[in-house]
């Protein structure tokens, strides 16, 4: 059985295979990715405690409400808290109320504070959607390592091949008496490095693959495969150059982290106004109701009379026996709840007004540190200007060399191959040594290696400038 029906067969079975796999694009991966990435799933959590922050802090207007309820008992001689008089009895008490109070002028503090918290908000979403921009570069990077790794073991196993047939060949004309037999050995030499390759390639697609499954959080048991490239890609690449100018305005405005520096600026500005309002007084309105109930009060439930002798009464001026009867409480009970709860129910309501006049320099500090962040948050932001300007800078150069390496590569890939194509031809004639090819086909394999890398690396640099542009990361 010849090595070309075992490839063929072999390549029948592959693609049998790989039509049961699904493809993905490279929106696919990353949307994947969007959705399982550790960092963008830490984002989410920060938006949505900026979202706690917002709601919470619409409810600052409102009056707060406060419930209170104690009770005991107190033994021996105590003050009976219905009455307010001493008794030596044991007494059952409690207490109840309810008190709310509100701000009603703070210097514009507390305006300020939702203002800071909703840009806050803003803020962090601007963070998420950053953090899933530098997702979909790195998965972008990834997913042409993989695409190149796979073609460079396409490459690996076509000159594996091309030496093993050479190899038959020599065989036949050694054989034949037409070969030396120290030919035999240089083509096992070759075939062997060339099984290395085979096996180099292998491990580099499998390394990739794992970085692109790593940075997508995919399972390894997932049935995977990639989109490729076609080749009219590049030439529209070619023509899709950019300048300084044509990209420094859309790049500043379409990165979220420049968007993120200018809301937390505000935010700073913002808590110097809260840290101003420290100095001025605060208004506060209050209120409260409450009562009380002890088992101390008690009220009558059975009345009767009592005859009591009346002294010093004389009739005549003789004494005389005078009786008089007065009423008395035969039975008591304690008072019900609802009734001490209506006879001691009371109201409060009142205006307070805090003013500060000294407070240990706090308030000073306060002011001083809201400028400092004020400043640091202007610096960030410059900072990250001058990186961004920095960046599209280095990505036009390094789309420039990727250019020109490509068409350098181009250049060597078409000569070395015209070259491995003559030596091939004189090889077949007996004109040309086993080393003379060999050299040949090293450098053909060394050139389409070359050449696979600096296509893909072209299309990563576009890729990134596009980012750089606000375009949406595809194919």
């Amino acid at each position: 059985m010849s090595l070309r029906f075992l490839f063929a067969c072999c390549c029948l079975v592959a693609g049998h295979w790989l039509s049961g796999q699904t493809i993905w694009d490279l929106n696919q991966c990353i949307e994947y990715a969007s959705k399982n990435n550790l960092a963008v799933q830490q984002a989410d959590l920060s938006v949505e405690l900026a979202e706690i922050d917002v709601r919470t802090g619409r409810h600052r207007y409102f009056p707060d409400l406060t419930g209170s309820l104690n009770g005991g008992i107190s033994f021996g001689r105590n003050i009976d808290p219905t009455t307010n008089s001493f008794t030596t009895e044991n007494i059952l008490y409690s207490n109840y109320s309810l008190s709310s109070a509100v701000v009603l002028f703070q210097s514009g503090s507390l305006r300020n504070a939702s203002r800071q918290e909703r840009i806050q908000l803003s803020a962090a979403r601007e963070d998420r959607q950053q953090s899933l921009n530098d997702l979909g570069l790195s998965i972008a990077g990834y997913y042409l390592n993989v695409l190149l790794a796979g073609e460079r073991l396409e490459v690996a196993a076509q000159s594996l091949e091309t030496r093993k047939l050479q190899q038959d060949q020599a065989e036949k004309l050694i054989r034949a008496g037409l070969r030396p037999e120290s030919d035999l050995l240089e083509w096992i030499s070759q075939t062997a490095l060339a099984e290395q390759g085979v096996v180099a390639a292998e491990n580099g697609l499998d390394l990739a693959w794992l970085q692109l499954r790593q940075a997508m959080r995919l399972p390894f048991a997932a049935d995977v495969q990639l989109q490729g490239l076609r080749e009219e890609q590049l030439d529209v690449i070619a023509l899709q150059l950019y300048t300084y100018e044509d990209l420094i305005a859309p790049a500043t405005e379409s990165q979220a982290s420049i968007r993120a520096a200018k809301l937390r600026l505000d935010v700073a500005k913002i808590g110097e106004k809260i840290a101003r309002a420290t100095f001025f007084p605060t208004v506060y309105m209050s209120g409260s109701i409450g009562s009380r109930f002890s088992d101390a009060a008690i009220r009558p439930t059975e009345y009767g009379t009592t005859r009591v002798s009346v002294p010093g009464v004389y009739i005549d001026g003789k004494p005389a026996q005078f009786e008089q009867d007065y009423p008395t409480v035969l039975e008591t009970e304690v008072t019900p709840f609802s009734d001490q709860f209506d006879q001691f129910l009371g109201y409060g309501a009142g205006i307070s007004v805090s003013i500060p006049i000294y407070r240990n320099n706090a308030a000073r500090g306060a002011l001083q540190r809201a400028k400092i962040s004020t400043r640091s948050a202007a610096l960030q932001l410059e900072q990250r200007k001058e990186t961004l300007d920095q960046n599209v800078f280095t990505a036009i150069a390094n789309l420039k060399a990727a250019g020109k390496d490509y068409d350098a590569a181009l250049k060597a890939y078409n000569a070395s191959k015209g070259l491995q194509e003559s030596v091939a031809k004189k090889l077949e004639l007996g004109s040309a040594s086993a080393f003379e090819f060999n050299v040949a086909q090293t450098n053909f394999q060394s050139s389409s290696n070359n050449l696979l890398i600096a296509k893909y690396e072209l299309v990563f640099r576009q890729k990134v400038l596009d980012y750089y542009a606000g375009k949406k990361l595809t194919w």
